[in-house]
């Protein structure tokens, strides 16, 4: 069984189950809504590992899935969204802490595993992604991220650098691979740079998804391929049916 984490208004994370049916695979979809009303949510921790099963009455048993797609950023509490607000708090807090437990515990091949800071995974702040993407030895351009939004501003800068000519690109890495690389190129109009790709799986290393499903934007002008920004919920349309088959092939490479 494959799962989709996710929250309700995910739009490609509906996509993503639509495709995975497609293909004949038996797919459920779990909103962090149908989280919060688990029947039940249990988790061992002991010597010989941790064990983790959650009860979704109707819509199935999580507890030995084939492949988990996590996108899920915001904790299941929408049980607990009328209770006071000390209620409410405690909850919160509670269920954010099983969440991150269980999503570090579910067994089997998982894309995204939690961060500290973000259940969907890696996300580091907009400054240190772009230092690290200089580290990994991709185009940076420079940017002020005194602003409010500093992701913005990093798209804006990446623009700027690339011209009236520039062009935004959004990419769809799985385990520090550029997923469907022929079509990128073909949206971009232009090759990759020599060691472009070499460089998104140092970038992809760096941020901690090495094992991850994550999004990296981009403007294209001419040979320059400007980095601009990251994140861990992509746009996983734009990969098309190359990501679905990339995806199931996780599963058969896991001994059975």
């Amino acid at each position: 069984m494959f799962v989709i984490l996710c929250d309700l208004d995910d739009s490609a994370a509906l996509w993503l189950d639509a495709r995975f049916r497609d293909a004949g695979q038996s797919c459920t979809l779990v909103t962090s809504g149908l989280l919060s009303f688990a029947r039940r949510r249990s988790q061992w921790i002991g010597r010989d590992g941790t064990r983790a099963v959650v009860d979704l009455g109707d819509a199935g048993v999580i507890d030995q899935p084939d492949l988990v797609v996590n996108r899920l950023v915001s904790p299941p509490v929408a049980a607990w969204q009328w209770a006071r607000p000390q209620e409410r708090d405690y909850a919160g807090a509670e269920m954010t802490a099983f969440t991150l437990s269980w999503l570090a515990a579910v067994p089997g091949p998982m894309r995204n595993r939690p961060s500290p800071t973000c259940l969907a995974g890696p996300s580091p702040h907009p400054l240190r992604a772009a230092v690290l993407a200089h580290r990994a030895g991709l185009d940076v351009p420079d940017a002020d991220f005194g602003a409010v939004t500093p992701t913005l501003e990093l798209l804006e800068a990446a623009v700027r650098s690339g011209g009236p000519a520039a062009r935004a690109l959004h990419l769809v890495v799985l385990d520090g691979r550029i997923v469907d690389a022929d079509g990128v190129e073909q949206r971009a109009g232009a090759r990759m740079p020599e060691g472009f790709s070499s460089a998104i799986a140092r970038l992809a290393a760096a941020v901690g998804a090495a094992e991850g499903l994550i999004g990296v934007d981009v403007v294209v002008a001419g040979s320059r391929w400007w980095f601009a920004g990251m994140t861990p919920l992509p746009d996983l349309a734009y990969a098309g049916d190359a990501l679905v088959q990339a995806l199931v092939g996780l599963v058969e490479k896991v001994p059975a």
